[in-house]
Order: structure tokens, then sequence, then C-alpha cells
């Protein structure tokens, strides 16, 4: 289940320093960029239950 995502703030601050895609571990780096007031809209990767468990890249997101 992958549902989209809006990262602000010290989330956004930490995604950009060490996030990855849970699927293909991809650099987040290499696949997000922030919107101009630095937050990141990104697809989420959720357990059964609906819990956030990670991100993923959009090839992994779309795939899914």
């Amino acid at each position: 289940m992958t549902d989209t995502v809006y990262l602000q703030g010290d989330d956004a601050r930490e995604f950009k320093k060490s996030g990855y895609c849970e699927a293909c571990l991809r650099p987040a780096s290499e696949w997000a960029g922030p919107d101009r007031f630095g937050n990141y809209e990104v697809h989420g990767d959720f357990d059964s239950r609906g819990n956030l468990t990670g991100f993923l890249c959009p090839q992994c997101a779309g795939a899914s």
C-alpha cells in the first residue's frame, strides 16, 4: 500500500540527509527533491495496519 506523505521541518531535513527507498535502497537524494519551501512530498510505504514503515522512490511506488 502506498500513499503520499508530506515531510516538513526536522522530518524533511532528516529525510534529505539519510532517507532512502525501502524497496531498492536508493538514497533519497537520487530521486526526491524539495519543494520551494524545503519540504518533501514522497510515497509512503505502509504495513497491513496502515502504519508508515518507510518511503518508496517513484519507480518502486509505481511497481507496487
